[in-house]
């Protein structure tokens, strides 16, 4: 496994939703990979953080701001080398 395919599994695996085989290589990689071990602490953080917060509806126009910031996220991210075991 590499670091970007346990980006894209990273939902399933905190939801418990891998097939075990798939969950073992994911726990292998991130067992020698720092910044996955990083970016896995800071999700959990993320996912802790929000359930904390009341629910408002966002201001029009943060929603679309927000997802396009996103995708320029992901975007960089592909483009750069990420760190393999």
């Amino acid at each position: 496994m590499n670091c970007k395919e346990l980006v894209e599994l990273l939902l399933d695996f905190v939801a418990g939703e891998l097939a075990p085989p798939r969950r073992a290589e994911l726990e292998q990689h991130l067992g020698c990979c720092g910044p996955c071990q990083a970016y896995y602490e800071t999700y959990q953080i993320t996912i802790r953080l929000s359930r904390k917060l009341c629910c408002r509806p966002l201001p029009e126009g943060l929603e679309q701001k927000l997802w396009a910031v996103f995708r320029a996220m992901e975007k960089e991210q592909g483009e750069g080398e990420a760190g393999q075991c």
